[in-house]
């Protein structure tokens, strides 16, 4: 189960990473500064482009990351319940006798 949170993990953070180099664009005006001058739709270049690739083009990347994640959950869920049940069947067989403990040095 630790190897399933360390997974999820690991996803949580690549989507941040994914999310904040991507809603992060301001760089792309000084690598390409004729985007500040140019409209589209009447709208400035610039902030159509942050809107585009802040929203549209993240979409698909958020359904990926709910995907794996929700996956990852089921997982989790999965093997916790199993360890549950085999916590149960112990404690069941320790108080119906059947493995008891040792007591004394006999």
């Amino acid at each position: 189960m630790r190897q399933l949170c360390r997974k999820e993990c690991v996803v949580t953070l690549v989507a941040f990473l994914l999310v904040t180099v991507m809603t992060h664009i301001f760089p792309l005006y000084f690598l390409f500064p004729e985007l500040t001058q140019m409209t589209l739709f009447g709208f400035p270049a610039n902030y159509m482009l942050a809107i585009l690739l802040s929203w549209i083009v993240m979409l698909p990347a958020y359904y990926l990351y709910i995907v794996i994640s929700e996956s990852i959950d089921r997982e989790i869920a999965r093997t916790s319940l199993a360890e549950a049940e085999e916590a149960e069947e112990a404690a069941a067989a320790v108080a119906a006798g059947g493995l008891a403990p040792a007591h004394g040095g006999d």
